[in-house]
């Protein structure tokens, strides 16, 4: 008697449901981000986020149980896409003379820093201070990776406490570039500017440099 017949697999496509819960998930978080962005936390109501995304309050709440969930969302969002410009702007510093490197650093924080930078402080100043664990992730994901790159770089810098080095690095330069952004955006295109966060670094690592 023959065999039966072995059934082609069936590949499986991704459900219709799932995929126009997706966009519609998609279209809430974008309209949030932009209204944070452009009018301020204060803006950010989910009536108002419901509105600019073309559904109802109902469809919002099926997908956010509550407007901290909303901003959690797009903090997460937001902090991946930073991450993602920070790590393409660091590849390959290893390899750089100290001076070079040290270059690639601050144009690395201050690309890092042009991620969306309104939206950036509208998290800061709307989201609950016990909900700011996923940007507070990320900066010490931050320091970790600075704090690496410092470990790495043993022929030319002799540093007792690297990933204190790195916290103050990040840390510093960080709330310089955030201020500037806030106060006086123009200046982040200031050679001047980006001069001066070179000195603070090299002045920061200081007797740790080893002499050549």
């Amino acid at each position: 008697m023959a065999a039966p017949a072995r059934k082609k697999p069936v590949k499986r496509r991704r459900s219709p449901i799932q995929s126009r819960g997706q966009v519609t998930v998609d279209a809430i978080v974008e309209a949030a981000a932009q209204i944070l962005a452009k009018k301020g936390p204060a803006a950010a109501t989910t009536n108002a986020v419901a509105a600019r995304a073309g559904v109802s309050i109902g469809t919002l709440y099926q997908y956010f149980a509550d407007r901290e969930a909303l901003l959690r969302e797009i903090g997460r969002r937001h902090v991946a896409e930073m991450q993602a410009v920070l790590a393409g702007a660091l590849t390959g510093m290893e390899g750089l003379a100290l001076p070079a490197a040290v270059d690639r650093l601050v144009s690395a924080i201050v690309a890092m820093h042009r991620v969306a930078p309104r939206l950036h402080q509208a998290l800061h100043q709307s989201l609950a201070r016990d909900h700011l664990d996923t940007i507070d992730a990320f900066e010490v994901a931050v320091e970790a990776m600075v704090a690496s790159a410092l470990v790495g770089r043993g022929d030319d810098l002799d540093l007792p406490h690297p990933e204190l080095t790195a916290t103050v690095l990040v840390r510093g330069l960080g709330g310089l570039i955030r201020t500037t952004l806030r106060r006086e955006p123009e200046r982040l295109d200031d050679p001047a500017l980006a001069l001066a966060m070179r000195a603070m670094i090299l002045g920061t690592l200081g007797e740790s440099r080893r002499k050549g």
